[in-house]
């Protein structure tokens, strides 16, 4: 996977640079306010491996907005529809650009696990950059898929997380060294049983790592309050495409066995599913369903504004 073309979308508040070339992901976007920068940036440069059923997600990009689908964690072939790599097909893949624009660009990349055409269009407009998507199923049987929006922010000590006010708890999904308990376990938000303020961020010395899931919702909004420059992101999606939220809290403790990168973001997940592997969304009928030649539409926007 090559590193070269890029593109910059720009509006009068926001600057918004998009790279085909790596997943077509959103490698940076910035606040013309104040230079502040709401993406995580690479710490891996030049070229990557090419796409194949085995690559590991680390070994990307890892960062910015990238991509999850048809699955977050990779698949084993007795998936309905076969196996998965890990998140998916399209982070890996150099996407097409069909039509670019000083505020507008449109791509598209062609699935390999499974017959899927995955489009997306970027708009820059004043404050906001809202990504419209369309998954066809462009094969010759049904095909099942989740989808996770896969945002990695930039954070700092005493940033605020803010969730849609329903949330009253989270399902845990990781928790490395099982600190906030077993996976399936119900946690508290915004401070756990064990007075742990999950809304607040942590340091990236902490070495921790913590994923969860939101029950179904009805308000599909949340933010990421940077304290120091007294700016906001709002993550906003329809909760009738995509009815549930990810929400990854990492401050140094991911990869597990990495000796020297070390992750250090938050992530806020719109997604089809409760479920990060597409075989347990089969198996809970959290999956999405396309017929031959049907496509499933959704989007996503970033805001930014004062906090």
């Amino acid at each position: 996977m090559l590193s070269s073309r890029h593109y910059i979308l720009q509006s009068e508040e926001l600057a918004v640079e998009v790279r085909p070339d790596e997943g077509g992901r959103i490698s940076s976007l910035r606040s013309l306010f104040s230079g502040l920068e709401f993406l995580t940036q690479s710490q891996r440069h030049g070229s990557f491996a090419d796409p194949s059923m085995d690559a590991m997600f680390r070994n990307g990009p890892c960062a910015g907005i990238e991509e999850c689908l048809p699955t977050v964690a990779p698949c084993s072939a007795d998936t309905e529809g076969g196996p998965v790599p890990d998140h998916g097909d399209f982070w890996q893949l150099a996407w097409n650009v069909s039509e670019a624009n000083g505020q507008s660009l449109s791509m598209w990349a062609g699935g390999f696990s499974r017959p899927f055409r995955f489009e997306k269009t970027l708009t820059v407009d004043r404050s906001v950059l809202r990504v419209a998507y369309s998954v066809k199923n462009i094969g010759y049987s049904p095909q099942s898929f989740l989808y996770a929006c896969h945002p990695l922010f930039a954070v700092e000590a005493g940033d605020r997380i803010v969730l849609p006010e329903e949330i009253r708890s989270l399902r845990l999904d990781y928790s490395r060294n099982d600190r906030l308990g077993k996976r399936g376990d119900i946690v508290l938000w915004p401070v756990t049983h064990t007075s742990v303020l999950l809304d607040r961020t942590t340091g990236d010395g902490a070495g921790t790592a913590d994923m969860f899931y939101t029950g179904r919702l009805s308000n599909g909004a949340c933010s990421i309050h940077r304290a120091a420059m007294g700016e906001k992101l709002d993550v906003v999606f329809n909760t009738d495409t995509l009815p549930y939220l990810g929400v990854w809290l990492c401050y140094g403790g991911w990869p597990e066995d990495a000796s020297t990168y070390q992750q250090y973001a938050v992530a806020l997940e719109p997604t089809t599913s409760p479920h990060n592997r597409l075989t347990e969304a089969q198996q809970a009928g959290a999956a999405i369903n396309l017929a031959a030649g049907a496509a499933y539409n959704f989007s996503v926007s970033f805001r930014i504004g004062r906090s």
